[in-house]
């Protein structure tokens, strides 16, 4: 892997693990309504079940392109126009507001939502597909980048559920110029993959 491929590598994964999706918000809502303490097992079920999913992703991914090695191509396509697409969402999209109180969810109900969160399994799939196995497919690296996927999410959930109300201030009062700079990023990455 070439330092370019590394540096668009990282600035995909942590541009889309620290944007707003619903693991985020979900961490931010129950940090914010209920403290961190009661919010443990919330963010426990998260980290969880994106670990179960970026495993599954990679089984996934690596068994399409052992069917076809031609599929590396596609969903590399595929993974670019993902980015693209999440790029102009982001661009696009008002800053977040303030979220409503809910009670705090179970682990279970927090793991389970990583089996529909379809950002988080675009973000699995198109990662892998896109910067791993166009380049290796042995299985150990493609394990180290899941885990390091996996670690990438939660770290992103982290963040959120830390930051709490710092994070809303700042999506309030800057939000569009920082949407706008993270979509230009996004570009960015998807570029990159086919340069």
């Amino acid at each position: 892997m070439t330092s370019t491929l590394i540096s668009a590598f990282f600035t995909y994964t942590l541009i889309t693990a620290m944007t707003p999706g619903p693991n985020n918000i979900l961490a931010l809502n129950s940090v914010t309504s209920h403290g961190f303490r009661r919010s443990t097992r919330v963010l426990a079920g998260m980290g969880v079940g994106f670990l179960i999913i970026m495993l599954l992703c990679a089984a996934l991914t690596l068994s399409l392109v052992n069917l076809s090695p031609k599929m590396t191509q596609w969903l590399s396509i595929i993974g670019a126009a993902y980015i693209v697409w999440l790029a102009w969402r982001i661009a696009m999209s008002a800053p977040s507001g303030a979220q409503s109180c809910h009670p705090p969810v179970s682990f279970w109900a927090s793991c389970g939502l990583q089996f529909v969160n379809v950002k988080i399994i675009l973000y699995g799939i198109t990662a892998l597909s896109t910067f791993v196995l166009p380049y290796t497919r042995d299985v150990t690296w493609i394990l180290g980048v899941s885990l390091l996927l996996a670690l990438i999410g939660i770290l992103g959930n982290f963040c959120w559920a830390l930051a709490g109300h710092v994070f809303q201030r700042l999506f309030q009062r800057h939000g569009r110029r920082l949407n706008w700079v993270l979509a230009a990023l996004l570009l960015y990455c998807a570029v990159r993959m086919f340069i």
